[in-house]
């Protein structure tokens, strides 16, 4: 007998408020790898759902991100994503909780069996989803653990006396409600109710003879109730319930009995597949335009990894809602190999390329001209291995990732006059908290460190710290424009942003393993003072 499912943790591994896993704030790195904006975005119709702190809560168990992996590429499955978005789509914890608030803050006042029939409403499309969800599941046959569960338990469910009681009970009363007939007499301000011993309808007959008269479609929208007409509409109301009281006495029992209707294993996965539709909402824009996602093979001990046709995720949602996008082709030649999502100005593109990191190498040293999506690739990296540890899909194709314990972030940061230490000193200590934290299973990204520093400072300090970074085995991509670091060692690994071969001044936006040509930072510092390509061709066409 299944007695409980989940769909986000495998059975008894759930974490609970008590043992301190649920974070209470965001992750520091979000802000550098525009993560933030990302989960804003996809929770952002998902208010009656606490999706946040699930995309907060980052996992490094493999048997728990491969059950999450199983649901996904079970909902990628059209049949069985139409039905669990059905089933979704009816907001039934909402409505459980909105009726039974009401149900108990009702005073038998005014609206009384309003509230009591939207109740018995509220059950009937409860009973009505969960049976089409335990006939879908069981004829979709899904292949993951979690949705299997789900399957095996409700059909269980509603083979159960209790669910069995509630349908029929349910099935009774509405029968009931709809053999109510009455008629209503207006006269001046006086309103009767009687039985309608069988008297005609003449509203119909009405409708039909004027029926040939009206010229516009009937709106499908009803027009709001006018306040003394919904005075009317109660009072009247109680006035029926007076001409059928065991009927409207049966609603009110029936109210007070199932208070509870709601399963709690049912009210849970209610809420906790929005994680998948949510994310998969996100990102089906980006899928459509011909975006490659996959799930990755993960380890938690190899360190090679592989993204092909990768790109940063924040970034093509923000260029594909621009006008004029032109997707760019996956593969430019055979020796690309990066991975970055850029934008030209006049083409607004979304730039896919390659990351793979083989053998001993483990720190991608990223040089080249400025907005050459250097530090897009950066994101790129550290967003792969975020999505990676929620077991979602990631951006790109035959993906391979490491399972890291925590991603560690150092991107340039404003001074800030409140302190009494200067750009430079407030840099190494940042490093110095990374570092102190950070384990050989940790991922590192470094953007463009100690540029406030001569170029020879800046060269010996990065020496340093990428000699740490060797030391630990850690990962990292660290860029720079202190080409000198891509030879480090045999760990190391040379990347450099591209321009058009014919023209220095067009970026190309990928970023291919090769050996830096060591005018980076000569570009870097002609930029600085007016004295770069772009300028001084404005300058000599003046």
């Amino acid at each position: 007998m299944v007695t409980t499912t989940d769909v986000l943790y495998p059975p008894g591994q759930r974490p609970t408020e008590q043992d301190g896993s649920q974070p209470s704030h965001e992750p520091a790195f979000f802000r550098d790898l525009n993560l933030g904006q990302v989960i804003a975005d996809v929770t952002a119709n998902q208010a009656d759902y606490s999706l946040t702190g699930l995309y907060w809560c980052q996992l490094r168990d493999l048997h728990t991100l491969r059950y999450r992996q199983e649901i996904f590429r079970d909902l990628d499955r059209a049949n069985i994503c139409d039905l669990v978005r059905t089933f979704a789509q009816r907001r039934l914890v909402f409505q459980f909780r909105y009726r039974t608030k009401e149900i108990r803050e009702d005073d038998h006042g005014q609206q009384h069996y309003y509230r009591t029939r939207f109740f018995l409403n509220a059950v009937a499309e409860y009973c009505q989803a969960v049976l089409q969800l335990a006939d879908g599941l069981e004829f979709c046959e899904p292949r993951s653990r979690g949705l299997g569960d789900l399957a095996g338990y409700l059909h269980e469910y509603v083979s159960s006396a209790g669910f069995l009681a509630l349908h029929d009970e349910t099935l009774r009363l509405e029968a009931a409600l709809d053999g109510v007939h009455y008629i209503v007499v207006i006269r001046g301000d006086r309103i009767t109710v009687a039985g309608d011993d069988d008297e005609a309808d003449y509203g119909k007959q009405v409708a039909a003879t004027f029926a040939r008269f009206q010229r516009q479609p009937r709106s499908s929208a009803r027009a709001q109730p006018r306040l003394w007409e919904a005075y009317a509409g109660t009072g009247i109301l109680d006035l029926v319930a007076q001409l059928y009281p065991d009927v409207f006495a049966a609603l009110d029992a029936f109210c007070g009995e199932h208070a509870d209707y709601l399963d709690p294993v049912i009210a849970r996965f209610d809420g906790d597949i929005q994680f998948y539709l949510s994310y998969l909402d996100y990102i089906a824009p980006l899928r459509a335009a011909g975006l490659a996602f996959s799930y990755p093979r993960l380890s938690d001990t190899d360190k090679s990894e592989q993204a092909l046709d990768t790109f940063d995720l924040a970034l093509a949602q923000k260029l594909r809602l621009l006008p004029n996008r032109v997707p760019a082709p996956a593969h430019e030649s055979a020796d690309v190999a990066s991975s970055a999502a850029h934008q030209t100005e006049a083409r607004h593109e979304i730039v896919v390329n390659d990351i793979t990191v083989t053998g001993a190498e483990r720190i991608l040293v990223i040089s080249g001209p400025n907005n050459g999506g250097k530090t897009t690739l950066a994101r790129t990296f550290g967003q792969l291995h975020y999505l990676a540890r929620l077991g979602c899909p990631v951006p790109g194709r035959e993906t391979r990732l490491f399972v890291c314990d925590q991603i560690l972030t150092h991107f340039n940061r404003t001074e800030d006059s409140t302190t009494m230490t200067g750009k430079l000193q407030t840099e190494l200590n940042r490093l110095r908290d990374d570092f102190a934290a950070a384990t050989p299973a940790s991922v590192i990204i470094l953007n463009e460190m100690f540029n406030s520093t001569t170029a020879a400072d800046a060269l010996f300090m990065s020496r340093e710290i990428l000699q740490q970074v060797s030391a630990l085995d850690a990962l990292c991509v660290c860029v720079t424009f202190l080409d000198e670091l891509a030879t480090l060692n045999d760990k190391t690994v040379s990347m450099v942003s591209t321009v058009v071969p014919d023209d220095p001044a067009t970026r190309t936006h990928k970023v291919v393993r090769q050996p830096a040509d060591g005018r980076a930072y000569a570009r870097a510092i002609a930029d600085k003072y007016g004295l770069g390509f772009d300028r001084l061709v404005e300058e000599l066409s003046r």
